[in-house]
Formats: C-alpha cells, structure tokens, sequence
C-alpha cells in the first residue's frame, strides 16, 4: 500500500544526537555520532538520487535520511514483507539509473518463507510516497532461506542492475547449477529483462560460486568488490568478474588445499584478494573510500562485519587488486554492523544490527551512526594546495569538492561549454548533486585564493 501523506516525520534533536565515542584513523581523530535510533535491523544504505541516504529495515520500512537537517522519513511500508528464520525480511534497494525521467525504486525482499523477489516501485517525489508496485520483476522465480538470502542490489553502470544471491542454506548443490539462481550474481535491465550483453546469452546468470554474499560496490577505481560469509575462517573479499566461478561449495575461501587447488585449475576459479583466516567476522556491506578527509583510509576497502562487530579497513595495493594492510576499527563498540556508506563529503554512514537473531540490543539500537573527522593533516594540504574534486572518476554524478579558506564560485560546464549548475560555497566541502549524466565535464571554481578548472568525469 502506497504511504500518500503518511509519511512519518522524526526531528533527530537533543540527546538523539549524542556522540558515542572517538577514535583515530592514523593521526585523524574521528568522532562516531548516532543520528537515528529505535530501528529495526536496518540492511541497506544507499545514496538516493536526491542527496539523502535512503535505507531498507528487515520488517519492510523504507526510510531516508537528510543529514543536513537530521530529518528522518518514512517513505514506505512494503505490505508482503515476510520474516522467518535468521536473515529474511526486506534486503536492498536501488534507483533507476535514469531517475530523473524514471523514479523507480528497486527492492529485493523475502515474500514468504521459501521465495523472494525483485520488485519495483513508482516514487512520487510530491508526496513523498510510493506508487504500486510491479509485482515481482524477473522472469524466473528466486527462491528464499531462513539465511544467505545475500543480498545487495546495485546499478552496474551501465543501466541494468546486479544482485547477489546466497545458497539459501539448503541450496549448495544447485551453486553450480547454472539454470538455477541459487549462489549467483544475477544482471537485469530496469524492465527486469535479460542484458543482450549478459556472458550466458539469454540467462541472468553474471556469475557463480557464492555462498552468502551480503556485500557489493562498484569502487572509484573502476574495479567491482564484494564480501562474502564463508564456512568457518573462510569469510572473503572479492574482485568481481562476468561470467566466473567463485568455487563454492568446493572451495572454501583460498585455493589452498590439493582438492581445491584441483578445483581451481580446472575451473579457472576467482580467488579471494583477502580471506580472514584468524577469525571469523561474517562481512557485510563494504564500501570504497578514496576522499582526504580521512587520509588513513585513502584507497581502501571498508567492510561492516556481524561476528566481528568491527569496521574492518582492507589497503588496497595501487592497483586495487590486491590488500595490503587489514585493520579493525570499533571493536566491540557498537556491536553487530550490517552495512557501511562512504559520502561524497568523506563522511562514513554504519548501521547496526542488534536486533537480529544473533544480536543483544542496547538502548539505542538498532541505529545509523556517522563518522566524521575532527582533524585532518591531508585537509591543511589541500588549503596550500587548492580545491580537490573527489571521487573522480565518480558515478551517477556524486561528488564532494574540499574547499581551500575563502568563498567561491563553483560552475559546472559540460564537455561543449554548456553551464550546467552554479553554486556559491564557503571553506569546507560542495556536494555536487545527481543532475549529471555520463559524460565528461569541467568545474571551474574561482574565489579569494585564486581560479582553477578542475577536469570531472562522471561514469555510470
């Protein structure tokens, strides 16, 4: 049922916005404040179209977030939610990648206890609410599980959308099934058909292997990352490629025992660039981040873990292929973490999941809480240095310009010399909105300390 003027407004003022605690990323000291609580299993932080953050509950509640304002808003209630077992409920969410002229929101949620689907909803941005929805999308049936239902649903840059599915616990012998969707990354387009492009012509199937993937981001590098539960010290971090095999259920994590080894030869398996082999952290959502603010955290993979109840920091190597370094940050702080968004101002968004089978719920939970700098050498740099554009190369038109001492002019110009947008900003960052298409542009920003023509290129 559509939420026409229903819509739940919360003003998170007074002691909602209290901090929780500080801790340092090298020599920058990040401060972690909670900015919603009483929430139930939040799963999926998004960027929406619109500059908020957007994210699903379990119990079916889709929310955003304006941080600006810390306003808190119910969009909609999917009404066919089902929860059972461990990880059902509603999972993650997606725009249309054409939101503008199509605002549609995609969501994958469990709809009973044995199926899921892929559904689509008509967002009214005057109301504030959600159209009917599609019914279920896909042309083939999901299945579901009490766990490893995966999933997280992402617009793969080229305007179809990829989603992660788990072996549903009772599905593993059909992982490498390859007419079955159990274990695999499904691509579809925005009208839930088959991508003539897709590596098995006429088939979802993008690729397989996958035991419970519950993390998937298209990095600023241009390379796709996922994070996987494994069996045991086997949870793992992934680059992603088409048409693959991840190796499950024979391979667990590594290639490194003579029957996987075997397994591996003879099947041309992608190997995990990180395994935790000393523990076991069950990863969840993972993010990119690449912005100055947090200079200890340039270029690594950050990944929100149940069991470890840690954000975990992977270095990545230049070429974001392999991992160098792997640190946990918030050990046993706010307890079991499901998902982890990096904004373009180089703010961190986390949210718990206490209040799942596993968890043990604090007063406060489940909640979203914000990691922000409180001091930044790299930031000092960038006043002698000028303003810096990040992430860029970016992707449906974010992006975040740290800003030297003064006030400035910021004009953005397509690749013939069209104004596209204006803004006046002041020392700090500008977010830049989601007006941009694919394509190559130029922001001039001119102010007290000098002109430059920062060069931007906007993928999808």
């Amino acid at each position: 049922m559509a939420m026409r003027n229903m819509f739940i407004l919360v003003m998170l003022q007074g002691s909602l916005l209290s901090a929780q605690t500080t801790f340092l990323v090298g020599s920058t000291s990040v401060e972690a404040t909670t900015v919603a609580q009483g929430l139930d299993v939040p799963w999926d932080l998004v960027l929406g179209p619109d500059g908020m953050v957007w994210f699903t509950e379990a119990n079916g509640n889709i929310h955003r977030l304006d941080l600006s304002t810390n306003t808190l808003e119910l969009v909609h209630q999917v009404q066919d939610v089902v929860l059972s077992g461990f990880t059902a409920g509603l999972h993650s969410m997606a725009f249309h990648p054409d939101f503008t002229n199509e605002p549609y929101v995609y969501v994958h949620y469990m709809n009973s206890t044995t199926s899921s689907v892929v559904e689509r909803f008509l967002y009214d941005q005057g109301t504030n609410s959600f159209g009917g929805g599609s019914g279920h999308l896909l042309s083939v049936p999901i299945p579901g599980g009490a766990s490893h239902n995966g999933s997280r649903l992402v617009e793969d840059g080229t305007g179809n959308f990829i989603l992660t599915m788990g072996d549903h616990m009772t599905g593993s012998a059909l992982v490498q099934d390859l007419n079955a969707v159990e274990g695999k990354f499904l691509r579809f387009d925005p009208l839930g058909g088959v991508p003539a492009d897709n590596p098995i012509a006429g088939s979802y199937v993008y690729n397989w292997g996958h035991r419970n993937p519950q993390g998937l981001v298209h990095a600023s590098n241009g390379i796709w990352y996922n994070s996987a539960h494994g069996q045991g010290f086997d949870d793992e971090v992934n680059v992603v490629l088409p048409d693959r095999d991840y190796g499950w259920p024979t391979v667990l994590g590594l290639c490194n025992t003579p029957a996987e080894m075997a397994y591996c030869t003879a099947n041309n398996v992608v190997e995990p660039i990180h395994e935790f082999t000393t523990e076991i952290v069950a990863p969840c959502g993972l993010d990119h981040y690449d912005h100055p603010a947090i200079p200890g955290w340039q270029n690594s993979l950050l990944i929100a873990t149940l069991r470890g109840k840690a954000l975990w920091q992977l270095q990545l190597d230049p070429t974001g292929t392999q991992v160098t370094a792997a640190q946990p940050f918030l050990s046993n702080v706010l307890g079991r973490l499901r998902d982890v968004l990096v904004l373009p101002d180089g703010r961190v968004l986390v949210c718990t999941s206490n209040k799942d089978w596993s968890g043990t719920p604090g007063p406060m939970d489940d909640r979203l809480v914000l990691l922000t700098a409180q001091t930044s050498t790299a930031l000092t740099e960038l006043d002698r240095m000028g303003p810096r554009l990040f992430p860029n190369p970016g992707r449906a038109g974010h992006a975040s310009i740290v800003l030297p001492e003064g006030t400035y002019d910021v004009v953005v110009h397509d690749i013939v010399g069209r104004q596209i947008t204006a803004h006046t900003a002041v020392q700090g960052s500008l977010i830049l909105g989601t007006e941009f298409r694919a394509g190559r542009y130029q922001v001039l920003v001119e102010g007290e300390a000098g002109r430059w023509l920062l060069p931007w290129v906007v993928t999808r």
